[in-house]
């Protein structure tokens, strides 16, 4: 903080405190206008001392080529739901023999899986 002193916020309402953030987000706005303005002051010094108005190097547009064309999106085949492969005696979980094996599964080698193929 520039040289000011520290607020007590622990004997503060709730009334209070809301108005103390209205307070600090309108000096908010204030500190931020103050320097978009001082900005574009410098931007259009800058710009006269080159000959050119702000709005001409905003308005400028890069018309270089790319190099490359842009890759086109990888495709990939539709593939339909699988039939199941295995079932839980248990639970009569299914399971079509992709992706991650369900819990009562899990363990299992191959051999083992194959007496609760459907």
């Amino acid at each position: 903080m520039s040289g000011q002193g520290s607020i007590d916020l622990s004997g503060m309402s709730v009334p209070e405190l809301r108005e103390l953030m209205a307070s600090a987000e309108a000096r908010i706005e204030e500190v931020q206008a103050e320097a978009r303005r001082s900005m574009r002051s410098k931007m259009e010094e800058m710009a006269a001392s080159a000959g050119m108005t702000i709005d001409e190097i905003f308005a400028m547009r890069i018309t270089a080529k790319p190099t490359r064309k842009p890759r086109k999106a990888a495709v990939r085949p539709a593939t339909g739901s699988a039939e199941p492969k295995y079932r839980s005696p248990a639970t009569g979980e299914t399971w079509t023999g992709r992706g991650r094996p369900p819990e009562w599964m899990k363990g299992m080698d191959k051999a083992a899986r194959e007496k609760f193929r459907i």
